[in-house]
């Protein structure tokens, strides 16, 4: 056993070491460090990495949207507009400030206050979202919204969303308030494909950013949410709850006082959708919408919000739909009854006639389908129903309605019986006339669509500014523009510059009273070498020695024929080209009958000439196109061209005249004003024209088939263009003076008889003042007419040299005519 001094004490157990807690703590805290440090620096990655795509915040300064061109007419009414996004952007000033208030408590009370992310509104909207158990409150700031517009991203996902943040806080710091505002009002999608406040305002109240009031300006700012669940026009009660909360938060928000509150939520709106009225002008518009794309690309038209200013008159648009409309009715009633639509079945048939008469709201003058019910023998008549109401045809109503016919010799049937043209189940088209007075039938007109198509240039002297084009009788039925696309043979439409070159020529001395025998004449075939041509009148005859102003007033082919024959092919077509006819022309005689294809645009402007004292003057449609700050992009300049003398053109113009006082024109005297101008019409009566003027206005009017089939029998430029002309030129002219055609200096007149062109002694009676050339008017009479030197002897053909030709038989030609009636 162990023994212990009493010096001897108990020793205490050693201390533990602390110092691995400080460097717990200490590894902990570089941990914490890094991972912060990491943390922070992933954001930063992040960040950059999120907004490295982010457009810069200095190209909103200059903000430009995709925003509406608008095509105005010549008085500044609309004609038609071209967008990708129906918006109008307006500035600030032009938006009622109650509107803007209506939006920023709908979408951002807290506007003014936040630097674009109010984390405070985040958790009040998601406060009263949980309690509705629906979305009725936004978190996205405007700011937000103006962000996820511009970068277009989705709506739910969260890396787009920190995009929305990020751009939104960067605008907050480049850009005030009233800029931001800016952007968002002119931006937002408001439904029924408006963009913007502006083009909202127009749309659901015909009216201006600036002009609506304050309930109309809350239904608007209602739609921000979900413009097609809160529509106005599909959901007039969900528009309704959306426009009384807008109202409350304008209220809670000190915007609006509660008595203006209560007022706009007891205001009753008149809200339906609007559309601008247009004026109608479809093939006009359309050519502009080519010319625009075409010089200043697709984006720019659609996006650019350009202002583009036409020389189209809307009031003479008109007029001509209305020409064409009724002188293509009469064609086509010339031109025979195709038939029935359709023809319905027994059952059908009697279905139709069993239901109950009754009252039907008919639009008189609106063509509608009828089904014939029966066809009363004893009355000469057909009964039809149309729907609920009934009404009648006689048979002398239809008595036009003969089967068509295929080929010029062919014998239409005549009608002798209303069964001839109605059998019961036909489906036809009607118009409805009058109530006949005797209980509720109405009396009824047979109609049909037109078979042949129709085109219309009108153009303004002395301008060149194009105030009419129609293309075609019905732009929705066919977009092909026969005014400026199609090249149709212009016939006899053709001839006045082949008489225009005879009068220039520089050797060859010709005046309207020089005389050409009209007489049988013996030609290689242009068309068919090897074979013989033998030229034509339309009345097959001849008519002896005729003066150049007779020939053309009569559209005499064999005349012509022998004029271009003299004068040359070379020198013909160089001289008609002055006129600006870049078509094909055929260097062979039968470019006298018009056989060379070429757009009624073409001709209307070369005619121009004569009305223009010798200039040819360019074709304008579009006057001017503004920028979307009014600056000018572009201004039609008037272009000119003297290409024929003045003296030349006038003689030319008197001659046409002529045309109208008494030749194939005669019938265009009934609007008792000077005028002049020429028909047109091609072999088989293919083609119909008219070309005339004023001197304020040049008209041309060209009728015919796509399929190039003929019009009918005597189907001439006078008969089946020539009404469309007239009626046209009397209502675009009924306002203006009758002005007569101004003589230029070179000109000089003298009495010479109006067969044989020989001069009137004073004091003997008859003939008429011709027009000649200044050193070209004929001498006194009894002095003895020599030639020139390279002057012709048909100049000077005497009439007792006349010996009426047999009329030759007409062997196979190419296209010819002439038009004398």
């Amino acid at each position: 056993m162990q023994q212990f001094s009493e010096n001897t004490a108990p020793q205490a157990p050693p201390k533990p070491k602390r110092h691995w807690f400080w460097r717990l703590l200490c590894w902990s805290g570089i941990l914490v460090f890094l991972l912060s440090l990491a943390g922070a620096g992933a954001l930063v990655v992040g960040w950059f990495y999120i907004s490295e795509d982010l457009p810069s915040i200095e190209s909103l300064a200059d903000y430009r949207p995709a925003a509406v061109t608008r095509i105005l007419a010549a008085d500044g009414q609309l004609m038609t507009q071209y967008y990708n996004q129906r918006r109008f952007v307006v500035p600030m000033s032009q938006i009622n400030p109650l509107a803007i208030k209506a939006f920023v408590a709908a979408e951002d009370g807290n506007f003014f206050q936040h630097q674009g992310i109010d984390l405070v509104g985040i958790l009040r909207a998601t406060i009263a979202n949980i309690r509705a158990g629906r979305v009725v409150q936004g978190a996205s700031t405007i700011s937000q919204q103006v962000a996820q517009a511009l970068l277009n991203t989705p709506a739910r996902a969260w890396v787009p969303k920190i995009k929305e943040m990020i751009f939104a806080w960067r605008m907050e710091q480049k850009l005030s308030k009233q800029e931001i505002l800016y952007i968002y009002l002119n931006e937002i999608y408001l439904g029924h494909g408006a963009y913007g406040v502006e083009a909202a305002a127009r749309t659901y109240f015909g009216k201006s950013a600036k002009e609506i009031d304050l309930a109309e300006a809350a239904v608007i700012a209602g739609l921000i949410q979900a413009p097609s669940r809160y529509s106005p026009l599909r959901h007039p009660r969900r528009a309704r709850t959306r426009q009384v909360y807008v109202i409350e938060r304008m209220a809670a928000e000190g915007f609006i006082t509660p008595e203006q509150a209560d007022q706009a939520v007891n205001q009753r709106l008149d809200i339906k959708l609007h559309r601008p009225q247009t004026v109608k002008a479809a093939y006009y518009q359309e050519t502009v919408r080519q010319w625009l794309q075409e010089r200043f690309g697709r984006r720019t038209l659609y996006e650019g919000g350009l202002t583009v200013y036409t020389a189209c008159d809307p009031r003479l648009t008109r007029y001509g739909r209305q020409a064409i409309a009724m002188g293509l009715a009469s064609l086509t009633k010339r031109q025979g009854y195709l038939g029935p639509l359709k023809r319905l079945g027994p059952a059908e048939l009697e279905a139709v006639r069993s239901r109950p008469l009754g009252s039907a709201g008919l639009e008189p003058g609106k063509a509608l389908e009828a089904v014939v019910s029966k066809v009363d023998l004893a009355k000469q008549r057909a009964v039809l129903r149309l729907g609920a109401a009934r009404g009648f045809i006689t048979l002398d109503q239809v008595r036009w309605a003969k089967p068509p016919i295929k080929h010029l010799k062919e014998k239409r049937p005549h009608l002798v019986s209303i069964d001839q043209v109605f059998e019961p189940g036909d489906v036809v088209l009607v118009r409805p006339l009058e109530k006949s007075g005797k209980g509720e039938d109405w009396k009824l007109e047979l109609v049909q669509k037109p078979w042949a198509q129709a085109a219309l240039l009108a153009m303004e002297n002395r301008t060149g500014r194009v105030r009419v084009l129609i293309g075609g009788a019905d732009f929705k039925q066919s977009q092909f523009n026969r005014a400026l696309q199609a090249r149709r043979q212009p016939g006899s439409a053709f001839k006045p510059f082949i008489y225009a070159a005879a009068l220039d020529h520089p050797n060859l001395i010709y005046t309207s009273r020089s005389v050409v025998l009209d007489s049988p004449v013996v030609y290689e075939n242009p068309t068919k070498p090897g074979e013989k041509w033998r030229p034509k009148n339309y009345t097959s005859k001849f008519y002896g020695p005729t003066t150049l102003r007779t020939a053309l007033a009569h559209s005499r082919n064999v005349v012509t024929v022998k004029l271009l024959s003299d004068l040359g092919m070379g020198y013909t077509i160089g001289y008609a080209r002055r006129f600006g006819l870049s078509s094909a022309l055929a260097p062979n005689l039968s470019l006298a009958l018009g056989t060379s294809g070429m757009s009624l645009l073409e001709l209307t402007r070369a005619y121009g000439v004569f009305a223009d004292q010798g200039k040819l003057m360019e074709s304008v449609m579009v006057e001017r196109v503004m920028g979307r700050e009014g600056q000018m992009l572009y201004e039609a300049q008037p272009q000119e061209k003297q290409v024929i003398s003045p003296a030349t053109a006038y003689l030319m113009t008197h001659l046409l005249k002529g045309v109208i006082q008494y030749g194939t024109g005669r019938s265009m005297r009934a609007l008792k004003r000077p005028l002049a101008g020429k028909t047109g019409t091609t072999n088989d009566l293919r083609d119909a024209w008219f070309v005339g003027f004023s001197p304020q206005l040049i008209c041309g009017v060209w009728v015919g088939q796509d399929d190039n089939r003929f019009l009918g029998k005597k189907e001439t430029g006078s008969r089946a263009a020539g009404p469309i002309w007239k009626d046209f030129m009397a209502e675009a002219l009924k306002d203006l003076p009758a002005e007569d055609f101004p003589v230029p200096s070179g000109v000089v007149f003298a009495r010479v008889d109006r067969i044989s062109g020989e001069p009137v002694a004073a004091g003997e009676k008859g003939g008429f003042f011709e027009s000649f050339q200044e050193g070209r008017q004929p001498g006194r009479p009894g002095e003895e007419a020599t030639p020139k030197e390279g002057q012709r002897p048909q100049d000077f053909l005497q009439a007792e040299s006349f010996v009426k030709p047999e009329v030759v038989p007409v062997e196979e030609a190419p296209p010819e005519t002439d038009e004398s009636e």
